[in-house]
């Protein structure tokens, strides 16, 4: 089991702002988060940083801080009172990097308090030390009394920065190219990422082969469709012979065939099947690469209730008279603090409920549609292999931007726009609006009943 912790960038800043607001004397904080648990992770999701204030300081120096009893009961009960993981965080200003043996002797004893103080079931608490803005590191006190170290630390925003525990010294000299560009860091970074794809289409078939050779270590994906003859003008690692194949498979073979290693997880049903969705709770990052305004919902509320950033994508081909009269691609970077789908306009909650009565009941959907009370879906549209590729590299180039910076520090755009039969490129980044992605209270909330606050449905042909 591995014990990860998430923060949004303001967070952090917030935290490391005022732990090193003196250098001659520690500085402590406590985080409240929710929790999210999985087969092989437990993964904190901060919330809310509750810095310890002058008045909450016994005495403290450049090794040391003593902080009053009250201060740690206030901080435990206000965690068990929104159900809350207790963080405990103080800075090294002194610069050890690790805890301290004084640190080894108080923890066990403050931890034994938080769970009685904190009586809320599969809460995870934990304590940081940072000598540095670059060198959290953490470990996780299971109610027992068993310690295990933190072993990722996310700070996720307009950069994405992933502390590991211990150094990666495998070899990448496979990738030597990509090394020269981005330098080993880089490249052992991707190594442990673990990135989702939802639908393997156009979109979705370049993004997975770019990321396979870009060399990211984990890749899950779904799709519920079989592979149709007519689709291998578009998905990457198909052939004609393919027909009726899981498009979850032939991506699966195309990772074992290229053989770098990659571990392919497949899932050959869609995004909006609940255990499907549950998979994407392991994922560093996703890709939306799903024609439907269902799905893509899902993929909206991932985001802000787990802390995962989704580069959500679109291609729209306007071909009249057999003449392509524009091509228009999309990359929509999902994270707290952005708008959301529906905030933009790209998904409608009529259109989410239309797929979803199509999906329950067709037969009635059909009925509802001809009385006009639900509108037509779209059919087939027009793709073509260029033009997803274009924009399957555009939301990799975006993640690559967020870990690398390679725009620059001023670019900060949360969408961009590829007008491709105008060569043109522009970016945009709205502000929140009155939505329920504006409210704070839906960020970070980690593992809810029912899954996301969602009531998930089968289709007809699969109700029990």
């Amino acid at each position: 089991m591995q014990y990860t912790l998430t923060f949004l960038e303001e967070h952090y800043n917030q935290l490391t702002d005022h732990l090193f607001s003196r250098r001659d004397c520690e500085q402590a904080a406590y985080l409240l988060c929710a929790i999210s648990t999985t087969d092989n992770e437990t993964r904190l999701l901060v919330n809310t940083v509750l810095p310890v204030g002058p008045t909450e300081i016994e005495n403290c120096s450049e090794t040391h801080i003593t902080i009053k009893g009250i201060s740690y009961t206030r901080a435990m009960k206000r965690a068990s009172q929104t159900k809350r993981c207790f963080v405990l965080v103080h800075s090294h200003p002194a610069g050890v990097e690790r805890h301290s043996g004084q640190d080894d002797v108080e923890e066990p004893k403050l931890f034994r308090t938080a769970y009685n103080r904190i009586r809320v079931p599969g809460v995870v608490h934990a304590s940081l030390v940072l000598s540095d803005k670059s060198k959290p590191v953490g470990r996780a006190w299971l109610e027992n009394g068993q310690q295990f170290p933190i072993d990722r630390i996310r700070v996720l925003g307009k950069r994405f920065h992933f502390y590991d525990l211990g150094e990666d010294t495998s070899d990448i000299t496979v990738f030597d190219r990509q090394v020269l560009a981005f330098g080993p860091r880089v490249q052992h970074l991707f190594k442990r990422l673990s990135v989702g794809i939802i639908g393997l289409g156009g979109t979705g078939s370049a993004v997975a082969e770019q990321l396979i050779r870009l060399g990211i270590g984990h890749i899950i994906a779904c799709d519920p469709q079989t592979f149709d003859k007519t689709n291998i003008n578009r998905v990457y690692g198909s052939r004609v012979a393919d027909q009726d194949s899981p498009k979850t498979a032939l991506l699966k073979r195309l990772a074992d065939d290229i053989g770098l290693g990659t571990v392919f997880d497949v899932f050959p049903k869609s995004i909006t099947d609940l255990e499907t969705a549950k998979q994407f709770r392991k994922c560093d990052v996703l890709f939306g690469c799903t024609d439907d305004e269902w799905g893509r919902s899902i993929l909206t509320k991932l985001a802000l209730s787990y802390f995962i950033p989704v580069f959500d994508m679109g291609v729209l081909i306007d071909s009249r008279e057999e003449t392509i009269k524009s091509v228009r691609g999309r990359v929509t970077t999902l994270l707290p603090g952005s708008p959301c789908l529906f905030c933009r306009g790209i998904i409608d909650t009529k259109v989410v409920s239309a797929e979803i009565k199509h999906q329950i009941n067709p037969e009635e959907y059909e009925q509802l549609k001809r009385e006009g009370y639900v509108p037509g879906l779209p059919g087939n549209a027009p793709s073509v292999i260029m033009f997803t590729s274009m924009v399957a590299s555009a939301a990799i180039t975006e993640l690559l931007h967020r870990i690398t910076g390679l725009m620059g520090k001023e670019r900060s755009s949360t969408e961009v726009i590829l007008r491709i039969d105008e060569s043109r490129v522009s970016t945009n980044t709205k502000p929140l609006r009155e939505c329920w992605c504006a409210d704070t209270d839906n960020w970070g909330e980690g593992d809810v009943d029912p899954f996301l606050n969602l009531t998930w449905v089968q289709p007809a042909n699969e109700a029990a």
